[in-house]
């Protein structure tokens, strides 16, 4: 509004930015879709955030070289074992930041198999540590369904104000990116609802050093 007259000149919108605590909201409250995770090469140490998970034979070398081959048909069954009992699957092998042609190979079987959402675990982190690395691309894979709904819900009312603008997402360092990377990589808004409530209080008060408590529904964030 401006005054005591509404806005309606959405036309002359540039840029839609979204805040949403829906990411952190899941993970703490422990919602999202049911993940399949599919491990090359490695045993699961425990703390896993699902529990259908199966490993199968493969892996790769510090050095990037290929130390077991893959086994199509043991993936096969692992993904049909655990289909229908999931909504996405992650898939993490052995050292696959050296070398992440295996996990590629396991996520295209899967999406040729099921048509699920499928995450790998190289895309979302360059760390060496593998469990870590798994339990991000879980995380990520379990939020993929929920960020998908949301901002489709968001660009229809868009779409019923006429606003025809680039919809971009807050990441939780406070910077944007676009929607179609939200949706492949939602893990990078947890965080955003409080990032932009410190943007917002920057901008409202001016005052440069201060303590923001961001109170919401589900969690309290300082």
């Amino acid at each position: 509004k401006s005054g005591n007259q509404e806005f309606s000149d959405f036309g002359q919108i540039r840029m839609v930015c979204l805040s949403t605590t829906l990411a952190t909201n899941a993970i703490v409250e422990g919602q999202g879709a049911e993940v399949g995770l599919i491990q090359i090469g490695f045993e699961p140490r425990e703390g896993l955030p699902t529990p259908y998970y199966a490993v199968v034979s493969g892996g790769c070398t510090i050095k990037g070289k290929i130390r077991e081959e893959l086994n199509p048909e043991e993936i096969k069954q692992a993904i049909f074992d655990m289909k229908d009992q999931v909504d996405a699957f992650a898939v993490s092998g052995y050292l696959s930041i050296r070398n992440p042609i295996q996990e590629l190979e396991v996520a295209a079987l899967i999406r040729d198999f099921t048509g699920y959402p499928v995450v790998a675990a190289h895309h979302l982190s360059s760390d060496l540590g593998m469990h870590e690395r798994t339990v991000t691309a879980i995380l990520n894979a379990r939020l993929m369904p929920l960020i998908t709904d949301l901002i489709n819900s968001v660009k229809k009312g868009m779409q019923r104000l006429g606003i025809a603008a680039p919809l971009m997402v807050v990441r939780g360092d406070g910077s944007l990116i676009s929607e179609k990377k939200a949706r492949e990589k939602p893990i990078e808004t947890i965080l955003s609802g409080p990032a932009a409530s410190i943007i917002g209080a920057l901008t409202l008060t001016g005052i440069e050093k201060g303590i923001v408590f961001d109170m919401g529904g589900t969690t309290t964030d300082v």
